[in-house]
Order: C-alpha cells, then structure tokens, then sequence
C-alpha cells in the first residue's frame, strides 16, 4: 500500500478558508486518482473543510484537538503543521503501508506515483529533482529543475521508524520528522539508505494563492534579458494532458 500523510492548517490562520479548501480537494483529488488504487490518504486537520466530491475508505481524516496557533506566524504554522503529521505518521504505522509520502495540502502529485512504486518494492524511495510550479489561475506552467518542496519525497516505510505516540522520544526517532523535505535525501544517503532521482515529473507546487506557509516563487527587481529567456523555456502551455495527470483545478483569478 502506498500511503500519503497531509496536514492542512486551521481555518483560524488561513487568509481565505474557501481558497484553502478549495486547493485541499484539488490535492486530495491527485493523490487520490492514482492509477493503482492500492492507497490510503491520511489528512490531519483542526476543522474538515466541505467537500465536493465523494471518497471511499481510502481517505481517512483525522480532527485533532490541540489548539491551532494562536496567530499568522510562519513559525506557529510550520510547528502546527509537523504536529499532525506526527499524528498522521502515528496513525500511517498501523497501517503496514509499503511506502509513504509527505504531502502538503496546497500541492498536487502525479497520478503515476502508486503505480510506479509499487514494481520497486525494495528501493528505498525516490526523490523528486524535478516538478512543476504553476501560479495560481495561470493557464502556464512553469518547469522547476530544482524542484524542492514539502511534497518531494517518497520514503520506503522500513526506513521510517514509525511514531507509535506524539511524545517528543518517539518524534525524534522518525527519520522524515526529525529532518523534513529539505534534509531528507542528505540523511538517508548519510544513513545508506539513498533515495533515487524520480525518473518522470513527480508534482506540482501552486504558488501565489495567497495562503501559501512558505512561497517560493520570489522576484526581485526587474529581471534581466537572461532570466526572462530562462523563464520562457521554462514555460509550458497548461495543456488537458497535464490537467488530468496532476487534476489541476480550473481556477479563476
């Protein structure tokens, strides 16, 4: 089984809950219209947001009951966030899935994923070195060959010393908690357990939706002729194609 753990902030600290929500399902939908159907998703949130398409078990959705942050503040979200997915991993070790992804809620996955992994059931996991970033409501999409995000790992369980409670001894034995996205790759390599390079396009990171905890999509000053010739082969058409893979929502600014 191959298993996502998402985490989705609080209605108290989204800037717009409807957009939040909104980009939820469209993550919800990618991961959960994977070509193998052998997955479980689970979401850890404060209040269920309202949806509008209909999931089977393989969708679980787990309400805690600790309280949000107390303010906008990227450090008390980032905290709230690895909190449930503490509780998410908690729960993902009772499962005996054979590989888990962290998956942010405002991000989408290709839906080769589960069937990709599920041929390799050995390897240790893959790292994506290549995704998509797409600004919301664009009709383009722009090529990240440096792609690194919450959502860019897929981790082979037996290397995951799943949390059996949310007590601080057994967070800090998890290896995907204790180093997040961007220590991932470095430690299992230093552990020698590498992951390898995701062969194809593995997600897509939605930027400048206005709720993002950390936005990489950053431009300083005027950009040069060499930057925007960079971005424009960088860019590609939104086509049906890409829409259906990755189920990047129809939006309107």
């Amino acid at each position: 089984m191959f298993c996502f753990v998402m985490a989705l902030k609080s209605k108290a600290v989204s800037k717009n809950w409807e957009r939040v929500s909104s980009l939820f399902e469209a993550s919800l939908c990618s991961a959960y219209q994977q070509i193998n159907p052998n997955i479980k998703i689970i979401v850890v949130c404060h209040e269920t947001p309202k949806l509008n398409e209909s999931y089977d078990e393989r969708v679980e959705i787990i309400n805690v009951d600790f309280p949000p942050p107390a303010k906008l503040d990227t450090k008390l979200t980032m905290q709230d966030k690895w909190n449930k997915l503490a509780v998410g991993l908690v729960r993902a070790g009772e499962l005996n899935p054979e590989f888990i992804m962290i998956m942010d809620a405002d991000d989408l996955v290709s839906n080769r994923l589960a069937e990709f992994a599920q041929y390799s059931p050995s390897c240790n996991g893959w790292i994506f070195k290549k995704g998509y970033q797409y600004r919301y409501g664009s009709r383009w999409i722009y090529v990240n060959d440096h792609y690194n995000c919450g959502t860019n790992a897929i981790v082979n369980a037996k290397l995951i010393n799943f949390p059996q409670t949310t007590d601080r001894e057994e967070i800090k034995k998890c290896v995907v908690l204790t180093t997040g996205h961007l220590g991932i790759e470095t430690t299992l390599a230093e552990l020698g357990t590498p992951l390898t390079p995701l062969p194809f396009f593995g997600g897509v990171q939605i930027v400048k939706h206005g709720d993002n905890d950390s936005d990489l999509w950053v431009e300083y000053g005027r950009p040069s002729i060499r930057q925007l010739l960079g971005r424009f082969r960088r860019t590609r058409w939104l086509s049906p194609q890409l829409r259906q893979e990755f189920s990047i929502p129809s939006v309107n600014q």
